[in-house]
């Protein structure tokens, strides 16, 4: 009777040995998990020719990595980061999970704007000089096809479950819509003048355009593919990112080196934000609690809490920051 008492003993040290170890590892899994996940922010540093990679969750600059030719603009896909580079006439692509450069793409002149879809196989590049579009297969390494658009096409985004790419035509004072399919236009809208960053919201029902020298924002519905109001801003602004739940807009002002903080439901500027010299590329991070600013003139990142719309923090990167694009990763 002893033996069999001792032996049903062992077994249920054995049991909670198997429960700890289970655990442990379970744990250990869910904390690389966390870690693959931590999204990052990717900030091309236009006048030092690098890319500085940000850990969002501990808000450090984890690498810097060398590019092109005067990087500007920045896409995501699932792995991969495309980097346009304005002045080397070729697209950097990135593997985010080893942060090495993998190839460099040859483009027409001027490549500034850039997207690409969900996937990573089909990537845009707006060229600046030629007006056109080109559609990259980043896996063959080369331009597929050519869409003409407007002059000076900057901005770029692509909607995947409408099949649609916006493009911002600079100096047409435009906004065109593409669809991704048949590669033909299906509007052109009249905007405010000199439309550099374009902002879409989550549901893909309003585009807005982010007029530089009219220092206003077109609200677009992509429904009715028509300017349904024009909301004022600050000085010369830049780029803008809708937050994730579409309840607000932020709009860069370069000139007033401002964030101008926009409420989407009635149309109105109820926040601004000073931030560094010259501000262009804003994101915001997946879960909506942060705002990334990338300022030109002093080549820094403000972190905004998007709560108390406060800078809890400046980085300091490399020379002429722009991250004109989408560039914090889900």
């Amino acid at each position: 009777m002893q033996t069999n008492l001792a032996s049903s003993m062992i077994m249920g040290i054995k049991a909670i040995f198997i429960k700890i170890a289970f655990f442990v590892v379970f744990s250990l899994l869910a904390a690389c998990s966390a870690e693959q996940h931590t999204p990052y922010a990717y900030i091309t540093n236009q006048l030092s020719n690098d890319l500085s990679v940000i850990d969002t969750v501990k808000q450090e600059i984890i690498y810097t990595i060398p590019m092109g030719n005067r990087p500007v603009g920045i896409a995501l896909s699932k792995n991969r980061v495309f980097i346009s580079n304005s002045e080397g006439q070729d697209i950097t692509v990135l593997n985010t999970e080893t942060m090495t450069v993998i190839t460099h793409i040859s483009t027409p002149s001027g490549p500034v704007g850039i997207a690409s879809n969900k996937e990573g196989t089909v990537v845009y590049v707006a060229d600046w000089y030629q007006h056109k579009i080109s559609v990259l297969d980043p896996v063959q390494e080369k331009v597929k096809a050519t869409i003409f658009a407007g002059n000076s096409p900057a901005g770029l985004i692509v909607d995947d479950k409408t099949h649609r790419l916006y493009v911002a035509n600079r100096d047409d004072n435009s906004v065109m819509f593409i669809d991704t399919d048949s590669q033909k236009i299906l509007h052109t809208i009249a905007v405010g003048t000199a439309p550099f960053g374009l902002a879409l919201s989550p549901d893909g029902s309003t585009l807005y355009s982010v007029n530089v020298r009219s220092s206003d924002v077109s609200v677009i519905d992509t429904t009715q593919a028509k300017v349904i109001r024009t909301i004022k801003v600050g000085e010369w602004p830049y780029c803008a990112v809708v937050s994730p739940d579409g309840n607000r807009l932020y709009v860069t002002n370069q000139d007033d080196s401002t964030l101008s903080i926009i409420d989407t439901h009635n149309p109105s500027i109820i926040g601004t934000v000073d931030v560094g010299d010259s501000p262009e590329g804003v994101d915001i991070t997946p879960d909506g609690k942060y705002i990334y600013v990338a300022n030109w003139g002093d080549g820094s990142i403000s972190i905004i809490n998007a709560d108390t719309l406060i800078v809890e923090k400046t980085l300091k990167t490399g020379k002429g920051s722009r991250a004109f694009g989408k560039f914090i990763s889900q």
